[in-house]
């Protein structure tokens, strides 16, 4: 099979006259432009450069295959400048999951001002729905609650969070600041669908404690379990970090607390990507900064 650096330095010998200079202007040695065009010619039973003395051409063949022979190398510089931009990240495009906004945007913040021209795709699932697409290739990484590192994955760990009940302020519970299992087994709760990290470690630490949560409603975003909590249909399970700082709901202790931790995640083949790469320095960065 011919091969793009012999065809590059059958052109710059056509071009220059010379296979000094051709391999001069190549960066290569004199003895290797000669071999690999001997070799052509000795594969193809065809003469391409003709000799005369120290006249150095091309053969009529040659010279017949020379227009698309130069658009064929044209074409594969317009390929590698394209792949050397996307290894710059001067280019490309970025799928990333994420189970809980309040955790990510600041790190999809500092990728995007780093790398202005990456497209980035973000989207909104329960954390092993996005371990699911992770795995099938839909997406490149994934932000995701999880009660430990995915053996299969890279994982960075974010942040450690508290699992809460999310009680409307001046609620009873919201007084007293904590909640034992007895007092979750009998609250109507609001919670996340299943496959939400959150509710998966919840829902574990419920049977360990022998108590069968009360399923209230489930919900498929942080911002419609607020609203319900808020409307008196139940109580949430949140993490803290959800709730943060708001005047209209409040964050009760589970027990003697319950944790849950959020990481980003990537295959190891996609780990190396530059894109991917670039959003777990980010991301890493963001943690070294703190809030």
């Amino acid at each position: 099979m011919i091969t793009l650096a012999q065809l590059r330095m059958l052109e710059a010998v056509a071009r220059r006259g010379s296979f000094s200079r051709a391999a001069e202007a190549l960066g290569v040695s004199q003895p290797s432009v000669s071999t690999q065009i001997r070799a052509l010619e000795a594969r193809y039973r065809v003469r391409l450069i003709a000799r005369n003395g120290h006249d150095i051409r091309p053969s009529a063949a040659a010279e017949a295959l020379m227009p698309k022979i130069r658009a064929l190398l044209a074409l594969a510089e317009e390929v590698e400048a394209a792949l050397r931009a996307e290894r710059e990240l001067l280019t490309g495009a970025l799928r990333v999951g994420y189970s809980t906004h309040q955790f990510v945007m600041a790190a999809l913040s500092r990728f995007m001002a780093a790398h202005p021209g990456v497209r980035l795709e973000a989207r909104s699932m329960a954390s092993f729905d996005l371990l699911e697409m992770l795995r099938r290739g839909a997406l490149e990484a994934a932000f995701c609650t999880l009660p430990a590192p995915e053996p299969d994955l890279d994982c960075l760990e974010i942040c450690d969070e508290e699992i809460v009940l999310m009680v409307p302020a001046g609620h009873a519970l919201a007084a007293a600041g904590a909640a034992d299992w007895p007092t979750v087994a009998r609250t109507p709760l609001i919670r996340r669908e299943p496959a939400s990290g959150t509710r998966r470690v919840f829902d574990a630490a419920a049977a360990a404690a022998g108590v069968a949560p009360i399923t209230a409603l489930d919900l498929g975003s942080w911002e419609s379990m607020r609203a319900a909590v808020i409307a008196g249909i139940g109580v949430g399970v949140a993490m803290r970090g959800e709730i943060g700082v708001d005047p209209a709901v409040a964050a009760v202790r589970v027990a003697d607390g319950l944790t849950v931790r959020h990481y980003l995640a990537a295959t190891p083949e996609m780990r190396a990507v530059a894109t991917v790469a670039a959003l777990f320095d980010a991301a890493a960065g963001l943690e070294a900064a703190g809030p």
